[in-house]
């Protein structure tokens, strides 16, 4: 039994319960917030970094000047010990961390539940979007403005399954094949532009 290892999953654990009992706040939760941050900032470097023989017994506190330097601000110790237990479970699964999305991606998704899942420093936006029943589907993306960018899907296993450059206009489709037994994720970089809504069809 790996000691130090145990110890610091231990204490990520303990660091994501308490995040989860913090009092709401005008700002989008925390966890919510940890998550997006994670998968718009961190991710970019390390997606596809997969492997359960990764060591992580350096614990959470050795990667703290990494994780500063990249979000660009001195972080509390509970933000540190999240985003460093999101890493380790998303290398050891090679899949993404567990989030439970919006509400069942059919309908119209409007601004105002999308906004917390949006890293407005990085102009992105990070979207569990859950499953979807079997076959064709498109979401329609609309923007408050011109998003220069690009939307991405991929699957729980972070596989792309589609990924289209956003148009200046205001506004995108993507299309892609669903499987009914399995989880989608939206990735969105759209700068300055916020979304108006996505319409699920």
């Amino acid at each position: 039994m790996n000691i130090h290892r145990d110890t610091a999953a231990m204490l990520a654990l303990l660091a994501l319960a308490l995040v989860w009992a913090l009092p709401a706040r005008a700002q989008p939760p925390a966890e919510i917030a940890t998550i997006v941050q994670f998968h718009t900032v961190c991710n970019n470097c390390h997606e596809g970094e997969c492997s359960g023989r990764l060591s992580f017994n350096s614990g959470a506190e050795a990667a703290r000047s990494h994780i500063e330097r990249h979000l660009g601000a001195k972080q509390h110790d509970v933000q540190v010990a999240a985003l460093f237990a999101m890493l380790q479970a998303v290398k050891e699964s090679c899949s993404h961390y567990p989030v439970v999305p919006l509400r069942p991606a059919i309908g119209t998704w409007q601004a105002a539940e999308l906004a917390p899942w949006r890293n407005a420093p990085a102009g992105a936006y990070f979207i569990p979007l859950g499953k979807f029943a079997a076959g064709q589907r498109q979401l329609a993306l609309e923007f408050d403005g011109a998003a220069e960018g690009n939307a991405r899907i991929d699957d729980d296993h972070m596989e792309t399954i589609a990924d289209e450059r956003l148009c200046r206009s205001g506004g995108s489709t993507l299309e892609f094949d669903a499987r009914a037994d399995t989880a989608y994720f939206l990735h969105l970089k759209s700068g300055a532009a916020t979304l108006r809504h996505i319409v699920f069809r």
